[in-house]
């Protein structure tokens, strides 16, 4: 039971504190894991989705939306919490939407994937799941920032709106959002990205190749799944090289509450819910660690474009990445213990 622990969350937690090192030492330029983080969200990533959905089996698709569908519900939830954990706290209303997309917006991809894989082996059923799952988060959690944060104010000017669901500090897809465009203009826009967003183009290939019956030539695939084995090493050194704890001194209360919110309230609230929906085994413990995943780093940079309280978001980031590994120790432990 210990072992499972040992080598699903001890991997992530030495890359993360290695990226964290080797940019604190100097060993290696900031401008090094800008790119690394950048060859990741734009390639890396990508590969490892596509070339894993392609071998994926057919099963495991609709288990996966399941808990992508799961993932959403749960997202809703946790924002109607954190407004109401906002008012308690006499947030201004910048602060109150910054608060409650940190808490519903979980860094899937580059915390809870990698996770999961070196939990059920990269060519398992059940790691296809968690793919999967991603297909249907990814898009919702960017559409339903954007109805969050936009009453907090337009951005400041033109700015680009990441594609990414879950972990490109610097951005991805752009999508002009000058201050004071309506919700209706803004809406296709974010969309628009959404759709541009190379996760999503992976998964879209992947899943386009596997209904298709079509195989590309060995050689060709090799060379993608190749560099898929990369995406989860390059993904924990960039997350590592990105913690900056000084932002904690910044907003702490909210902060902490946000974060309470996205490792202990969401977790709770998926459980109730995967045991209703009927999960169990894999799939439920695939749903909880998604769950428990710490907020996302586009929180950050949407904040900031948006006009809501990115001091608030940043603190948020920082705190839930560093208590979100024995969170997910606990429910793996926990998971297994139940067989």
């Amino acid at each position: 039971m210990y072992s499972a622990v040992l080598t699903s969350i001890l991997p992530v937690c030495l890359l993360v504190v290695l990226g964290a090192a080797l940019c604190r030492s100097r060993f290696l330029p900031d401008a090094f894991f800008t790119g690394l983080n950048r060859l990741g969200f734009w390639l890396l990533l990508p590969a490892l989705l596509f070339s894993t959905i392609a071998k994926a089996p057919a099963a495991a698709g609709a288990s996966g939306l399941r808990v992508g569908l799961l993932l959403c519900a749960c997202s809703v939830a946790v924002t109607l919490a954190g407004w109401l954990v906002s008012r308690a706290l006499r947030l201004p209303e910048g602060s109150a939407r910054a608060l409650m997309q940190a808490a519903m917006r979980g860094n899937l991809a580059y915390t809870g994937l990698p996770v999961l894989i070196y939990t059920f082996g990269e060519h398992s059923a059940s790691a296809a799941v968690a793919v999967f799952a991603l297909a249907p988060t990814i898009p919702f959690y960017n559409l339903w920032a954007v109805l969050i944060l936009t009453r907090a104010g337009q951005a400041r000017g033109p700015s680009a709106l990441p594609g990414s669901g879950d972990a490109c500090p610097a951005g991805a897809g752009a999508s002009a959002c000058a201050r004071g465009e309506p919700l209706s203009g803004l809406l296709p826009r974010t969309l628009a990205a959404v759709l541009r967003n190379p996760l999503i183009i992976g998964c879209g290939l992947g899943l386009l190749l596997l209904k298709s019956g079509l195989h590309l030539p060995d050689g060709l695939f090799n060379a993608v799944e190749a560099l898929g084995r990369a995406a989860l090493p390059c993904a924990l050194l960039a997350l590592g090289a990105g913690l900056t704890p000084d932002k904690l001194r910044a907003s702490f209360s909210p902060a902490l509450a946000a974060t309470a919110l996205k490792l202990v309230a969401m977790p709770a609230l998926g459980y109730a819910g995967a045991r209703w929906l009927g999960f169990s085994g894999d799939t439920l413990l695939t749903a909880l660690l998604y769950l428990a995943s710490p907020c996302a780093v586009t929180s950050y940079v949407m904040a900031d474009q948006m006009g809501a309280d990115k001091e608030l978001a940043g603190s948020a980031i920082v705190l839930s990445t560093l208590l979100c590994l024995p969170v997910m120790a606990l429910i793996l432990l926990l998971c297994r213990a139940q067989g």
